[in-house]
């Protein structure tokens, strides 16, 4: 049973919800008006729904628009204005006017979920008008028009906005590491903070620096290493032998970021987006020798 509990546009549609639960007779039927007729549109929540259907709009599904909904010029097909001010979208099912309450009253803890057509149906109050003046109203399913581009799209386009800066890798000591002694890596960049990327609509994807990966090009694979854009020992390798057959090992870096979404200033967080952001590798050639130490003794 709907919940008592649920309050719909004051008195008048209190009364329509009760005489909406009371399943349509076969007098009802037959009074849908000349050339248009109520119809089974299946069992919703244990009670037996009806659409109206006229002349024209038999391809059209219960309570949604579609093609036949408004004229040539733009102009609607049905008289918009007996229901405009009973829901909030008024639209027009071939010649009857219909319209829904989007959001709807009622729970979403309280739909039948069971019916449900898509995850992105709503289930709503919708009030139907004819042409000749019968009344359909029935509480069901309404898929809402989506109009451009969906929130994950928008935030697929903040995200390709993102652009990460160009760097170069930067040792010590410099010029030449040598065996043994730990050589210090860092990325060269002008810019080591967030990065933002926006789409329309108020999307913005915001990149956070995370880490570096680097790799010395000595074969013993790359490591993970703190955020670091100037020169310090937060990220350091050491390498086993000098570089004497190749005259230089060949290190690679990239930048790491976290991703995370905001729209119109709020957190926007939906499945599948990206949460990293990783910058094309850096290369430098450094050079690596071993320094032996040569001890006298004085006689």
């Amino acid at each position: 049973m709907l919940s008592t509990r649920r309050t719909l546009a004051g008195v008048l549609l209190a009364l329509l919800v009760a005489v909406a639960l009371v399943p349509a007779s076969a007098s009802a039927v037959a009074a849908a008006g000349e050339g248009c007729q109520l119809v089974e549109a299946g069992v919703v929540n244990g009670q037996m729904t009806y659409k109206t259907v006229c002349p024209g709009d038999e391809s059209e599904g219960p309570g949604e628009p579609g093609d036949g909904g408004s004229g040539s010029g733009g102009t609607p097909a049905c008289d918009l204005s007996a229901v405009e001010n009973v829901a909030d979208f008024p639209f027009c099912v071939g010649t009857t006017a219909c319209a829904v309450n989007n959001p709807s009253h009622l729970d979403p803890a309280e739909w039948p979920e069971e019916t449900r057509p898509s995850p992105t149906a709503i289930y709503t109050w919708r009030w139907c008008e004819t042409a000749a003046g019968t009344v359909d109203y029935v509480w069901t399913w309404y898929e809402p028009e989506v109009e451009g581009p969906s929130l994950t799209e928008l935030a697929m386009q903040a995200f390709g906005a993102l652009a990460t800066p160009g760097f170069s890798v930067q040792f010590n000591p410099p010029g030449r590491a040598v065996v043994g002694v730990p050589t210090w890596f860092w990325a060269g960049t002008g810019n080591g903070g967030a990065l933002t990327g926006s789409s329309a609509a108020g999307v913005v994807a915001i990149a956070e620096p995370s880490h570096l990966e680097v790799d010395p090009g000595d074969g013993s694979g790359t490591r993970t290493c703190p955020w670091s854009t100037s020169k310090s020992d937060a990220c350091s390798a050491t390498y086993d032998r000098a570089s004497v057959r190749d005259g230089a090992y060949t290190a690679r870096a990239r930048l790491v970021y976290d991703v995370r979404f905001e729209n119109n200033g709020a957190p926007l967080d939906l499945p599948g987006l990206p949460t990293a952001l990783e910058s094309p590798w850096a290369t430098a050639s450094v050079p690596v020798a071993e320094v032996q130490a040569v001890v006298t003794r004085s006689p």
